[in-house]
């Protein structure tokens, strides 16, 4: 089995619609997982960004599944999920169906895919905490708590993690290092050193979350920068491989994953 993995798409229609109309050209491909910032709740008309990436699914024969990224209205999640049908017995948040062929997964949501165990777990913190009005570009809920990551990791290891923000050095790939070095060293874009500190928390969190699900396979976004690498996490007897997706349609931001070899379908 192999599944389309999309990098952020930042509310743009056209690139999930290229996005999702690329992978189904494939042929082998039905299921695709987005690594968040769909933008979900967010633009002039969200009701109908949904409506038209739900009619691209029905019309390419697909359906969309969403790790949440800081970049989705998270009140409106809350919302939702604060819901008792949005809740199984044990007090789990269960996906939210969005339209018929598009979900958007909780945090530590476990499933199975093609025979692998995957897990999902998204949110990130926003650079632009501090800097812009609380509700408009994040929301303190977007960010991975502490209890998120003690209950994934205390749900067990997966083959597959499927994430919006990623994990810290070294685990990260080359590419993302470079990014974090450069905010620290220059930071050219006048971060504020809460901004910094915020985002230095949840990547640390990530980490910690990566290293106790040990996953053999674990893709990213938030970066918007392509990359990959393999990594050997603390303690594991089996290498993990680490895809960083770009954004907005660039290179590297659509991918395929074949769940039998856990590596690049061909063309992937």
């Amino acid at each position: 089995m192999r599944i389309g993995l999309v990098g952020d798409v930042e509310g743009e229609l056209a690139v999930v619609v290229d996005a999702l109309r690329l992978l189904a050209e494939r042929g082998d491909v039905k299921h695709v997982v987005q690594l968040g910032d769909l933008r979900y709740g967010m633009g002039p008309d969200p009701e109908g960004y949904l409506d038209a990436i739900e009619a691209a699914c029905v019309g390419l024969g697909l359906r969309l599944d969403v790790v949440p990224g800081n970049h989705e209205n998270w009140a409106l999640l809350d919302s939702l999920w604060s819901r008792p049908a949005s809740v199984d017995d044990t007090g789990r948040l269960l996906p939210l169906r969005l339209r018929e062929h598009v979900t958007m997964l909780p945090r530590g949501h476990r499933w199975t895919l093609g025979g692998r165990s995957v897990v999902a777990l998204g949110g990130a913190p926003s650079m632009s905490v501090g800097q812009r009005p609380e509700g408009v570009e994040w929301w303190p809920t977007e960010v991975l708590l502490d209890h998120h990551v003690d209950a994934v990791v205390a749900d067990g290891p997966a083959d597959v993690m499927l994430t919006h923000d990623s994990p810290g050095p070294p685990y990260c790939v080359p590419e993302v290092d470079q990014i974090l070095h450069r905010n620290v060293r220059d930071n050219p874009r006048d971060w504020s050193p809460r901004a910094l500190a915020h985002a230095e928390t949840g990547m640390t969190r990530m980490t910690r979350a990566v290293l106790g699900v040990a996953p053999r396979f674990l893709a990213h976004g938030h970066f918007h920068v392509a990359g990959e690498d393999v990594v050997r996490l603390p303690g594991s007897s089996h290498d993990t491989t680490v895809w960083s997706l770009s954004a907005r349609g660039e290179p590297g931001s659509v991918r395929v994953l074949d769940l039998d070899t856990l590596g690049p379908a061909p063309g992937g």
